[in-house]
């Protein structure tokens, strides 16, 4: 199926996090060691690519519909800005 999904990886539980902070309170235990989900599809034969700067995202979302297939776009994202 041609599906792109757009991942944000901001190495962190996100939603607990930002739950910690607007509480005041020191996060904790959520941070993750995440893989390379881009790689990752590229293993299941799918395409993948991982976006580090903002410069790179139209050609990545560009390539990734123009995949023909199943695609991953993985935007490696701030956890204090997501």
């Amino acid at each position: 199926m041609d599906i792109v999904h757009v991942l944000l990886n901001n190495s962190e539980l996100g939603k607990i996090s930002k739950e910690q902070r607007d509480g005041d309170w020191e996060v904790w235990q959520t941070s993750l060691l995440n893989p390379s989900f881009a790689e990752f599809a590229e293993l299941c034969g799918g395409f993948g690519v991982c976006v580090e700067s903002a410069d790179q995202l139209s050609g990545a979302l560009t390539a990734a519909l123009a995949a023909g297939g199943p695609a991953i776009v993985e935007i490696i994202s701030d956890p204090l800005l997501t």
